[in-house]
């Protein structure tokens, strides 16, 4: 699949909003491309030990700009060292490529390679010509290398690297355009490889990946999966985890995968306890996904026969309600949510509800650990995908999607709700008008059923006559007697007298999130901004680079925040023009911290500065623009 771009038909500022995604953005490349790996055999380099530890370290950005891997690897050896486990019991296998240069000292002078760890130390280095780490055959080929050098009773297999869900799958390769894994091939790998049992578990140290449709891939393939249905931050796995290998070795319990697994959420949830990121991580019992699959499929069929453009239109009044993971961006509908979520949907049909109690139960007994932190809801510990009728290319990633091979009557599903999403929405929106301090937008009987969500746009003007973004929320009463209402706030959030651009991306009766695109020291950023019972004020609850993923920042004294504001219309550049794209404001400078240099506070705009207009949100997730004129 190509590369996702950025459509121009939208208004620049609307067009922006796509821009702002910042977190989970990789490319997938076709999946019958090779570029040449022969898949070999391989001659034992070493006794059989007790466990091996596979790591097939895509290091790509995260480890070129930021050396996150050379970190993990880092504490991989420490970890390692500090067990006391001898190369009997322990051996952590690496292959590492997909950077442009490694920070990590075994791998300084190559761009690809392989090595093992172990108490002794880095042994067994060895350089390789560069291979496409977003292919099938390359981890074949590296699994095959790690179980027949390193035999062990016990296997473990760990991926890397950037992830981005069912549809872009694993990996980020700079070598190979940012090629990346889909679902399908990390299956076909391994079925492919010499590991034809088992592994004990296979973990996705990545974004996005503890989804239901990988499960399904490696029902066979692993006895545990660890990954997250969110976001992971840049640092990831804490690997001190590996230490329990020589636990399990002692206690003997019979469940390395578990007892693996375990460990890995403990470590998670204790190296981010004093930070404010959002956190999933799920351990996921294989053997029990069949009777999940059962239960679910009977659902499935259940909804089938009763789906029409009726249904649809009523689900998408509801959509945004579902809990959704990755990037989040003002008046979108996430694309991977949670699969309990999609559950009590399809229970609101009468034969779905006693299955939906049912399915609960198997949830549950799937999901067998989880760590979560950060949401107004707690999410079940797996994700699912539901397509989108604001993501253009939908049809592209419908047809990724049936590759997966993923329960064929969901995807019957998804092909009915497909087409209705792709029918055109021919309707035509009126202009707003002022009634005394409030700003409505008459409705038609049938836009009333259309409508799921709605903003009010509040826009400003320059000297210059440059019109820009100040924020977006979802303060909007819809009326029976047929029309958008809402009144324009008098004091909008900002810091040290400046507004920030507020895009409402979430909000629940507990909980409400802003996003605020800024310059962070120079680096193109969204700024997320929180709203709950316990911050009335507001919290910046971190900061995070557009261009990366797994990167966030914590405000500290020194930084320097210039805020940003979406053009309404291109412009001409000048100096106050950031990227074509946006306004910007005057730099903030965080001498203190302990004076309140990064607290927010409320600043007064005068109505009369500005222009409003609704952005309103259909039942197929479309945005459709209504701004007043100046």
């Amino acid at each position: 699949m190509e590369q996702k771009k950025q459509k121009n038909s939208k208004p620049l500022w609307m067009g922006l909003l796509g821009v702002l995604a910042a977190g989970a953005v990789i490319t997938t490349t076709n999946g019958l491309q090779r570029e040449g790996v022969r898949v070999r055999q391989y001659s034992e380099l070493a006794s059989k030990a007790y466990c091996t530890v596979l790591v097939y370290m895509d290091g790509s950005d995260l480890e070129s700009d930021y050396g996150a891997a050379a970190e993990d690897l880092e504490e991989m050896e420490q970890a390692v060292r500090d067990s006391g486990m001898d190369a009997d019991t322990l051996r952590v296998v690496v292959e590492a490529g997909g950077a442009s240069r490694w920070q990590y000292e075994p791998m300084q002078d190559k761009e690809y390679g392989r090595f093992c760890i172990s108490q002794e130390g880095i042994q067994h280095e060895e350089t390789l010509e560069v291979r496409n780490m977003g292919s099938a055959d390359t981890l074949t080929d590296f699994i095959n290398y790690g179980v027949q050098s390193y035999p062990a009773e016990h296997y473990g297999l760990v991926l890397w690297n950037h992830g981005a869900g069912q549809i872009e799958g694993f990996g980020k390769d700079y070598h190979f355009e940012d090629a990346s894994l889909p679902l399908a091939e990390i299956g076909d790998a391994l079925e492919a490889s010499a590991q034809k049992s088992a592994f004990d578990f296979i973990s996705l140290d990545a974004c996005l990946m503890g989804n239901l449709e990988l499960v399904s891939v490696l029902k066979d393939k692993t006895n545990y999966l660890i990954a997250s249905e969110e976001l992971e931050p840049q640092n990831g796995y804490d690997y001190s985890w590996l230490k329990a290998v020589g636990t399990e070795r002692k206690e003997q319990t019979g469940a390395l995968g578990k007892t693996i697994g375990e460990a890995m959420l403990a470590s998670y949830e204790t190296s981010y306890a004093d930070q404010e990121y959002k956190l999933t991580l799920s351990l996921i019992d294989m053997k029990a996904y069949p009777a999940f699959h059962d239960i679910f499929h009977q659902m499935v069929e259940n909804v089938l026969e009763h789906v029409d453009e009726e249904l649809c239109q009523k689900f998408g009044q509801v959509r945004k309600e579902l809990q959704g993971f990755g990037s989040r961006q003002e008046g979108m509908a996430a694309e991977i949510i949670d699969v309990m979520d999609l559950l009590e949907a399809m229970g609101s049909i009468q034969e779905n509800q006693d299955l939906c109690r049912q399915a609960e139960q198997r949830v549950q007994e799937l999901v067998l650990r989880k760590v979560t932190r950060g949401y107004s809801a707690e999410p079940c510990g797996l994700s699912i995908y539901l397509p989108s009728g604001s993501n253009e290319w939908l049809q592209d990633d419908i047809a990724v999607y049936d590759g997966i091979s993923f329960c064929e009557t969901y995807r019957n599903l998804l092909h009915q709700y497909r087409d209705y999403l792709i029918k055109e929405n021919k309707m035509e929106w009126r202009t707003p008008s002022r009634k005394k301090k409030s700003i409505r937008l008459e409705l038609e009987p049938e836009q009333m059923d259309e409508i799921a969500g709605a903003y009010l746009s509040a826009f400003c003007q320059t000297e210059d006559e440059v019109s820009y973004l100040l924020s977006t929320d979802s303060d909007v009463t819809i009326h029976r007697k047929g029309f958008l209402e809402s009144t324009p706030a008098e004091t909008y959030w900002g810091l040290q007298g400046q507004v920030l651009c507020l895009m409402e991306t979430l909000h629940t009766d507990q909980f409400t999130e802003y996003h605020a695109p800024v310059l962070y020291n120079e680096e193109l950023c969204i700024m997320v901004i929180g709203f709950d019972e316990d911050h009335p004020d507001g919290k910046i609850q971190t900061i995070m680079p557009v261009e990366v993923s797994k990167q966030e920042y914590e405000i500290r004294e020194g930084d320097r925040i210039v805020p940003l504001y979406p053009l309404k219309d291109a412009v001409e550049k000048s100096e106050k023009i950031y990227e074509d794209s946006y306004y910007m404001g005057d730099p903030i400078s965080i001498a203190s911290l302990e004076r309140g240099d990064a607290l927010l506070e409320q600043i007064s705009v005068k109505q009369d500065a500005c222009s409003y207009g609704f952005l309103i949100q259909d039942t197929r997730q479309q945005l459709h623009d209504t701004v007043l004129a100046e």
